[in-house]
């Protein structure tokens, strides 16, 4: 039979008090006696004391009311609450690849429309659901240009900073060894703060400083990374970004993280993209060129190992396995975009832009040749160390205003081509990146965007707090740049 319920009322709560003072007194009387005992001085007693009993009671009650759970320790509210977000932010995603692949007119703007791709290899503890970056590499292109810019990035491990689960080393090292052999005992650089601000900065295409997350206008375009048959690539990029994240800010909150980096379904914008470009060889058909994501998944999936020439990794290229360097994941994806969507406008494809990438002679900047990279024997046994030129620095403009703000259903504002009509009804391009809101676009000449904000102008409001660590490399901020009081945290101390 259930215990009955404590019921917490007026009366209830002074008959307890009268209890435990007869208590105290060495009279004991059960509780089912005290309601007779009680009831005359209950009576009694005047209303604003009979108030007050009340009010004690009903907040005994209140803070009595314990959560639902569910089977794994999780409250049920919470994990409503996760659901919800992640249903939200999937529609945001899918309205914002609809809108950007919907302008017209759809011959100008697909070929020069600009993507930028991403894939980690991680330090993988899957029993704890632990993800970190130790390689990222992010690539921007398009179908008229192929690859435009390259960014590489090696990074070592610190279970302290990382804060990763108690004794990770071996199912981190067993994960390494059966997929990209970056282990935790690799020595690469583990200065997470300058990494973000990296990843950041090539995402904006300019260089980046701390006071960035005190901006609350910052708006970046989405990345892309594609599922595997296997893994759901798009959570794995996603919470070890996150992880990265929490390594570099105090304070860190997914929310202001998900404000800030936003990881898209690289197979959707696939299939969309190529249907879209397949309308403008085929205009007023209803047929679709890929029909399905799974369809798109499975093209992504497939090796094309012949594309690359030089991967650009020291460390993968040190051990033969061009195949596992997340360098050829994405230049992989750029091949296969290409060569289902170029045909249907016109473009030829280009050696080193859209297929045999050789990724040293590129115009972009391969991150990182570092000096003595030191390989464990856990990840290979055959090689010796040896020592590697060191890494040539990522080019960076100085920002430019930020457009826009963050809105639940974010609008593609980034990195596309302006387009004119002139009286002939010829298409003039503009050389600027700026862009119009794709609402306004429809079937009608577009003009460049002229709203800006002043980034630099911080308000001492942000999303975290840049850690701060002790390095030669990164650039120190002057007083104009550090936040108030009422950034969200205080600079992290290596």
């Amino acid at each position: 039979m259930a215990p009955k319920k404590k019921v917490y009322n007026g009366y209830a709560l002074f008959m307890m008090e009268t209890r435990d003072k007869l208590l105290s007194q060495g009279v004991k009387v059960s509780m089912a006696d005290m309601a007779v005992h009680c009831k005359k001085d209950w009576e009694k007693m005047s209303d604003e004391m009979k108030e007050n009993y009340k009010a004690k009671g009903k907040q005994m009650k209140n803070n009595a009311k314990v959560g639902k759970y569910t089977s794994l320790g999780e409250k049920v509210e919470d994990v409503v609450k996760l659901s919800e977000d992640n249903k939200s932010q999937a529609n945001a995603m899918y309205a914002y690849i609809d809108v950007l692949l919907d302008m017209q007119p759809a011959s100008h703007y697909l070929p020069k429309q600009k993507f930028i791709l991403i894939h980690i290899n991680p330090y993988t503890c899957e029993k704890e659901g632990f993800y970190f970056p130790a390689e990222i590499s992010m690539a921007e292109f398009s179908l008229e240009n192929g690859l435009i810019r390259m960014f590489h990035q090696l990074i070592g491990f610190d279970k302290v900073r990382t804060n990763a689960p108690h004794a990770p080393t071996a199912d981190i090292n067993n994960h390494a060894a059966n997929n990209h052999k970056i282990d935790v005992f690799s020595m690469f650089p583990n200065n997470y703060t300058e990494v973000l601000l990296k990843i950041i900065g090539f995402i904006m295409n300019k260089e980046v400083n701390a006071a960035i997350l005190s901006d609350l206008t910052l708006d970046m375009p989405p990345i892309y990374t594609a599922h595997t048959p296997i893994e759901n690539e798009l959570m794995i990029t996603s919470s070890s970004l996150f992880k990265l994240f929490e390594s570099a800010v105090r304070d860190a909150e997914r929310s202001d993280f998900n404000n800030i980096i936003r990881v898209y379904h690289l197979d959707k914008l696939f299939m969309k993209l190529k249907n879209a470009c397949y309308k403008v060889k085929n205009p007023g058909t209803h047929d679709l060129a890929l029909p399905s994501v799974a369809m798109a998944t499975d093209s992504l999936s497939k090796d094309v190992v012949n594309t690359i020439k030089t991967i650009g990794c020291s460390f993968h290229e040190k051990l033969e396995l061009a195949h596992v360097c997340s360098n050829y994941f994405v230049c992989k994806w750029i091949n296969i975009l290409s060569a289902h969507c170029c045909r249907y406008v016109d473009i030829e494809l280009v050696s080193g832009r859209h297929y045999d990438f050789d990724l040293p002679k590129t115009d972009c900047t391969v991150e990182e040749r570092f000096e003595k990279i030191n390989i464990s024997k856990f990840a290979v046994d055959n090689f010796d160390n040896k020592e590697i030129n060191e890494p040539e620095t990522l080019g960076a403009d100085s920002w430019p205003s930020l457009e826009g703000t963050s809105a639940n259903i974010p609008k593609p504002i980034w990195n596309r081509p302006v387009c004119k009509e002139n009286a002939n009804g010829k298409t003039i391009t503009n050389k600027e990146d700026n862009f119009p809101q794709p609402g306004e676009l429809k079937n009608a000449p577009v003009t460049a965007m002229t709203g800006m904000n002043s980034w630099w102008k911080i308000a001492g409001h942000g999303r975290g707090v840049i850690s701060q660590v002790n390095s030669d490399n990164q650039n120190q901020l002057n007083d104009n740049s550090k936040p108030t009081s009422k950034g969200r945290g205080i600079f992290r101390k290596k």
